[in-house]
């Protein structure tokens, strides 16, 4: 059965996200994707900041990029993984080296085998049917020749960071592309996530960050 946790910010939520599971944390292997990340200046401090969430509350992390990989690489790569935990950056940069490298088909397949899926801001946006909503907020030119808008996992289109002040700027100055009919759209603050689980979706909403 499918299942899927798509946050703004995991390291805010994932002490609820544990509480969902069916087993400990300790027994589960998480292939941490950081793609996303590599095209960012500066420091990665969000990267650091969910791979320490994710160790903290028990699951033990093999963090690597798929840039470069085939996809015979990946398969290798994440064979023995319970876990497909996928982090922040720019969204567009990893939908385009999730595509070339394969890595859709695979996430895809083994969502549908039961693999967990976690996303974190871009990792989450990908799963849905829309990237660009947030064009202002992340840099289109990292991936010129992205064709897709998402691996439509789910038919949403998620916005993270919602109400963040860090964002406010890009959202407001962005407001005219989230202008659209015919798309769901999902605003999630850094305090929100969808749990994906089978057929039935929920938003959850945790009050403050559980340790």
């Amino acid at each position: 059965m499918p299942q899927l946790f798509l946050t703004s910010a995991s390291d805010y939520v994932i002490g609820d996200i544990v509480k969902k599971l069916p087993k400990s944390p300790a027994d589960y292997k998480v292939a941490f994707i950081n793609t996303a990340a590599e095209v960012e200046d500066g420091d990665h401090w969000w990267v650091r900041a969910e791979k320490e969430g994710l160790e903290k509350v028990g699951f033990m992390v093999d963090e690597f990029s798929i840039t470069g990989m085939t996809k015979e690489d990946i398969e290798t790569k994440i064979a023995d993984k319970q876990v497909i935990y996928v982090s922040g950056g720019n969204t567009f940069y990893l939908l385009d080296q999730v595509i070339k490298t394969g890595g859709d088909e695979i996430i895809k397949r083994k969502v549908d085998e039961g693999v967990i899926y976690i996303g974190s801001s871009a990792g989450a946006m990908i799963a849905g049917v829309r990237i660009d909503l947030v064009s202002e907020i992340d840099d289109r030119n990292k991936a010129p020749d992205l064709k897709s808008t998402g691996l439509g996992i789910i038919d949403i289109a998620i916005l993270p960071h919602w109400g963040s002040e860090i964002f406010k700027t890009e959202y407001l100055r962005g407001a005219p592309s989230m202008y659209t009919e015919g798309v769901k759209i999902l605003p999630l603050t850094n305090y929100q996530y969808l749990w994906v689980n089978g057929d039935s979706m929920k938003i959850e909403q945790v009050e403050k960050y559980i340790s």
